[in-house]
């Protein structure tokens, strides 16, 4: 039988079933044939997803064979034509971008004096990402999404490790300083912290080294980002005979609930509905604030089960892992270095956090600022130390970091527009906290309507991100009178009403 469906009767079919308890109204239950359609539209829309889902489960399966290898160049050539041989697959011809990424990054953090090639690598790369995004205007052909995700992470290594180099550079002048200077007795405690720097968080790659590290396979697609000293410890760790398979069973046990609960809200809330006719002309303005909230638990459960497959990978492959007692931070690695020194490998309690790149309770339960400190934490790390810390007019320094990130996502102006906002939202939050929090005596009662507040930002804010053009984003905002944006200053000028708690005199 020919499938001639009309797209208004496809949008409606969900809600249909969905609402007719509610409206009142009977529900006629659709042929056979057009639930076959809708589920081959959904498969064919997911077909992005399918193809990054099995290449994470080949990546997970390759880790275990790979930590096998005792020789430290057999496991970085391996891992390098594994990772090169996936930029090929899925990116072909446009795999250019990339080597020429990696190889001019090469050059300018072996050849280029480690005080300005951080710099320097920071303003090419983003440069030619900036370039990458408008291949077309210049003549060439469009590069395929996959492509863009790969440009995009290979951004933040070779930016990252110019950064290290540079680090390096300046803990090894640090060093020769204090052995010249220092000739008393407490020289040694002086210099203590800096050897341990030194030696376990320096870098000296060569040109080769940073093409491995560019296309090592973990994370060459779907991250999560990790230093280039990260990825040198797992070359050279001696753990081969160690399984980490418990480590990624735990990591990834709750992950097939949450692709069936993406699969189900995907099928149900699809974002072409909130483009469609039907939800602006025959849908409440309180149906279209509500239709936020499913669209944008299918972007976290979608988010939260990429996030920590590629955890997985990770961790069946040993990267990231250090000792408990070392403190791991995601993205930075250890924090507590004397505990490194332990070569008793067998005795050692490791984790992860060093790859941890999503706390999924804390980005649920947890207000904006919370929350956003939980999802995709190795980059939120990464944007910390390369943007936050080094713009030097500290009031400019968040929005700058966010007008960056946006930038790293793409050229859409609905990254802009959802990322120039949270600097408001924060504005708002923390004026809120300062002034009622204090003033409720539950706070567990605080905490609930904070978290609230954050997934009604956070959906409204995500329009923006999943529908990318300004005009769709706008015409949906306009839909819900921009409520989103009237509410941040209705909060932060109810927070100027509210006096300040006195602190208690204390007799």
């Amino acid at each position: 039988m020919e499938l001639l469906i009309e797209d208004d009767i496809l949008l409606s079919f969900n809600f249909n079933r969905l609402f007719c308890h509610l409206s009142g109204c009977t529900c006629r239950l659709q042929p056979i044939s057009e639930k076959f359609y809708r589920v081959f539209a959904v498969v064919n829309m997911l077909s992005d997803d399918v193809i990054y889902f099995l290449l994470l489960m080949t990546t997970i399966g390759l880790g275990e064979v790979i930590r096998r290898f005792d020789n430290a160049k057999l496991k970085q050539n391996v891992a390098s034509i594994i990772g090169f041989a996936i930029v090929f697959i899925v990116s072909g011809f446009h795999s250019l971008h990339c080597v020429l990424t990696a190889a001019v990054n090469a050059l300018i953090i072996c050849f280029v004096s480690p005080k300005y090639c951080h710099g320097l690598s920071f303003g090419f790369s983003f440069a030619y990402l900036l370039f990458f995004r408008f291949t077309t205007v210049f003549g060439f052909p469009e590069v395929p999404s996959h492509t863009n995700a790969i440009q995009m992470l290979l951004t933040l290594r070779m930016v990252g490790l110019a950064l290290e180099v540079h680090e390096t550079a300046k803990l090894r002048k640090q060093l020769k300083e204090s052995n010249i200077s220092n000739k008393k007795q407490d020289a040694d405690n002086d210099l203590k912290p800096i050897e341990l720097a030194f030696e376990h968080q320096g870098v000296s790659p060569n040109f080769a080294d940073v093409l491995h590290y560019a296309f090592c396979y973990i994370g060459v697609l779907t991250g999560p980002y990790y230093k280039y000293r990260t990825y040198w410890d797992m070359l050279h760790a001696n753990d081969s005979q160690i399984s980490f398979l418990n480590y990624a069973r735990q990591r990834v046990q709750y992950v097939p609930f949450y692709v069936l609960l993406f699969l189900l809200s995907n099928y149900y809330f699809p974002l072409s509905y909130a483009t469609s006719t039907e939800i602006f002309e025959e849908r409440s303005l309180l149906f279209r604030v509500w239709y936020m909230t499913p669209l944008f638990f299918t972007f976290r459960m979608r988010f939260y089960s990429a996030f920590i497959l590629s955890e997985a990978a990770c961790i069946m492959a040993g990267l990231g892992a250090y000792p408990v007692e070392s403190q791991p931070k995601p993205g930075n690695g250890p924090t507590a270095l004397q505990h490194l020194n332990n070569k008793d490998r067998s005795s050692i309690t490791y984790n992860f956090e060093t790859i941890h790149n999503i706390d999924e309770y804390a980005a649920e339960t947890s207000d904006v600022r919370g929350s956003m400190k939980a999802w995709n934490m190795t980059v939120q790390w990464w944007l910390a130390v390369n943007v936050h810390r080094r713009f030097p007019f500290k009031p400019l320094r968040t929005t700058t970091t966010m007008l960056m990130s946006a930038f790293w996502h793409g050229v859409h102006s609905g990254y802009y527009l959802s990322m120039l906002t949270v600097p408001l939202i924060l504005v708002a939050e923390d004026a809120v906290k300062r002034k009622l929090r204090p003033l409720v005596n539950n706070s567990k009662i605080f905490n609930f309507m904070a978290g609230f507040m954050k997934h009604q930002w956070f959906s409204y804010m995500g329009m923006a991100f999943a529908l990318l053009a300004m005009d769709k984003t706008f015409a949906y905002w306009k839909s819900i009178f921009f409520i989103g944006h009237l509410i941040i200053p209705m909060f932060y000028i109810a927070s100027l009403w509210v006096p300040s708690q006195k602190p208690a005199k204390v007799e």
